[in-house]
This record gives C-alpha cells, sequence and structure tokens, in this order.
C-alpha cells in the first residue's frame, strides 16, 4: 500500500512539474510583405532582314511584277490585348538616283502591295494583295483610325477588335505574320494595280503619256503596335 501511495505521489509531483511548460508555450513571429508589379508587355520582332529589294532588269519582270513571298516576318508577344497596323512613313517613294530624265519620280507608296497570312477584321485590312497607303491617305500620323490599315485588330476595344495576349511561339497562326510584297509596273511603268487618290501622282488611275522614271527609290514602312485602347 505505502509503495502504491509512493507512486502516485511520485505521477503527481511530475505532473505538476511539466503542466505549466505545456500551457504556456513559447512564441514569436515576423512578418514580411511581398508586392507584385505586372508590367503590360508589348514585344514586336522582325526576323527577317528589314530590306526588301526589287530589281526590274527584264520586259517580263515589268510586264508580270515581282513578289517577295514571306518578305517580311513579324512576331507578337503581350500581355494585354493589342492591335497591329501597318503605314508608309511618306506619302511618295524616295528618289535616291535617276536614271533617265524621261518619266515622273513622283512614285506614291500605293504601287507597293502586301499581304498578310494573318485575316484581320478591320475595313482596311491586307487580306489579300493591297496597296499599302501613304502617310496622308492611312491617316495613321497621329495613331490609327478608320483609314488605316491593318494586320490585327481595329479600331474601339469591342469583342473582336483585337487581338488576345499571347506569345508568337504559342500562337503562331495569330501572333506570327507572313507578309508577301509585289510590285508590278507594266509598260510603261504606270503601276496599274496601285489603288491611290492623289491627283497627277503616277499610279491607277494615271494620265497618259505618264509614268515612272527609271531610278533607285526606297519607301519606308512602319508597323506599329499598340495596345488596344
Amino acid at each position: 500500500m505505502r509503495k502504491l501511495l509512493l507512486t502516485l505521489a511520485a505521477v503527481m509531483i511530475l505532473g505538476l512539474s511539466f503542466a505549466p511548460n505545456a500551457v504556456a508555450q513559447l512564441s514569436d513571429e515576423e512578418y514580411n510583405y511581398v508586392t507584385m508589379d505586372l508590367r503590360g508587355i508589348l514585344n514586336l520582332t522582325m526576323t527577317t532582314n528589314p530590306q526588301v529589294d526589287f530589281v526590274f532588269r527584264t520586259i517580263q519582270e515589268y510586264q508580270q511584277g515581282i513578289t517577295r513571298f514571306n518578305a517580311v516576318q513579324l512576331e507578337v508577344d503581350a500581355t494585354m490585348n493589342w492591335d497591329l497596323y501597318a503605314y508608309a512613313s511618306t506619302d511618295n517613294w524616295v528618289q535616291v538616283e535617276q536614271y533617265s530624265t524621261n518619266g515622273s519620280g513622283v512614285l506614291p507608296a500605293e504601287i507597293l502591295e502586301i499581304q498578310s497570312s494573318v485575316t484581320s477584321l478591320a475595313p482596311q485590312n491586307f487580306n489579300g494583295f493591297t496597296s499599302l497607303r501613304g502617310l496622308t491617305n492611312s491617316e495613321a500620323a497621329g495613331g490609327p483610325t478608320d483609314e488605316t490599315q491593318f494586320l490585327a485588330g481595329q479600331v474601339g476595344t469591342a469583342i473582336g477588335e483585337s487581338f488576345a495576349p499571347g506569345t508568337a511561339a504559342a500562337n503562331a497562326d495569330t501572333h506570327r505574320f507572313r507578309l508577301d510584297m509585289r510590285l508590278v509596273p507594266d509598260i510603261p511603268a504606270t503601276f496599274p494595280n496601285s489603288e491611290v487618290d492623289i491627283p497627277d501622282a503616277i499610279g491607277a488611275p494615271v494620265d497618259a503619256p505618264d509614268f515612272a522614271a527609271a531610278g533607285y527609290y526606297y519607301l519606308e514602312v512602319v508597323y506599329s503596335l499598340v495596345e488596344d485602347l
């Protein structure tokens, strides 16, 4: 009996010794603040040579024209809805060198035709070979308008008026553009396929006997990627 009482007393003493530690467990805490800054990204990359050359040396080339397939390839990576449009930075081609005094050196931007691999629902687009509008006709100097030619999206923010975020690698059909370019001088060089509304300029409709003078010309084409606003 004494042994049992001694055992119970020992258990009670041990219980009293450990009970305060179980109730008053020590702890400590620190805090940090995690922030997130999501920057909008719009990346337009040209993966081809920025210079596209057209050299007309034969009668056949003048009559049938020259087409450069996949002349320009563009890739878009974006984290937001976006639009892509194109226009010439000037109204006319710049004549660098004149080979002959016969003919006119005033060639409107619209003699260049462009066709895109991606379909656009914009009223002005490049779904088929289309004359590229010069700066005035495109009305794109201060941003796109209803007269601007779109490769993707269009003016406005409604459903279907922009392209969705994504990368070119994962969305080849909508974020990767292959552009074909064509020039058809004809004989004489009046560029009958041109769609231009500039009085007295070379390009259809053209007043005979106006025709393009032999020479070396260049035109700067602008591709503009913008947030859909």
